[in-house]
């Protein structure tokens, strides 16, 4: 079983990334995944050793750079994951950035992550598991409270949670079995498209 968290439009608000950091102190996280805005927000994290896949959101000078993914796909015990800020294209959309109207229809991916609008939710969509962790900005808020995601993934199944920070229990958990999604499709290698071999500790590499 692999622990993933998922935290997005994090807004340079550095005393809620310290609580995020004072989060992962204490809990079993193996992955943490930001899905933009910004990109940079990230560092503390990192400098403080946790293990770290992003994505840049769509004002962050980093989507215009074309030496970082805006989008990106990777995979964690078999389930094919897209990381992307916005669930649809945007104008500032590099060229050969994947569309994620595409994903959708395609079948390229079982879970759909991504950020932008602020609210957390877990839907299912086209076959897709399609979560947004929510924000942690408490100045970019719009009336939504401090919130992130937790992924439980193994072979067979994920469990997917809507979390408050320091708060004991989730207000959403949804558990989805592998059997029940229809199968993702081989995703093929192309710019700024990542097929994620497995390593010894259960994750996909594109870092």
């Amino acid at each position: 079983m692999k622990r993933i968290m998922v935290i997005s439009d994090t807004h340079e608000d550095m005393a809620t990334i310290r609580m995020v950091g004072a989060y992962l102190k204490d809990a079993r996280v193996d992955l943490v995944i930001h899905l933009g805005d910004y990109y940079s927000d990230t560092g503390l994290l990192e400098h403080e050793g946790h293990r770290l896949i992003k994505v840049p959101g769509t004002w962050d000078p980093h989507y215009y750079d074309p030496n970082i993914p805006n989008r990106r796909f990777i995979t964690v015990a078999g389930w094919n994951i897209f990381l992307t800020h916005t669930p649809e294209s945007h104008y500032n959309d590099l060229a050969d950035d994947p569309k994620p109207e595409t994903v959708m229809q395609s079948g390229q991916a079982d879970l759909f992550l991504f950020g932008h609008t602020h609210r957390a939710e877990i839907r299912r969509r086209n076959g897709l598991i399609m979560i947004n962790p929510g924000h942690m900005s408490c100045d970019e808020n719009r009336g939504y409270p401090l919130t992130f995601a937790l992924l439980d993934i193994d072979v067979q199944s994920v469990s997917a949670s809507l979390w408050q920070l320091f708060h004991d229990d989730p207000f959403l958990r949804k558990q989805y079995d592998k059997s029940s999604l229809k199968p993702a499709e081989n995703l093929r290698r192309g710019t700024k498209r990542e097929i994620c071999i497995t390593g010894e500790n259960g994750f996909a590499g594109g870092e």
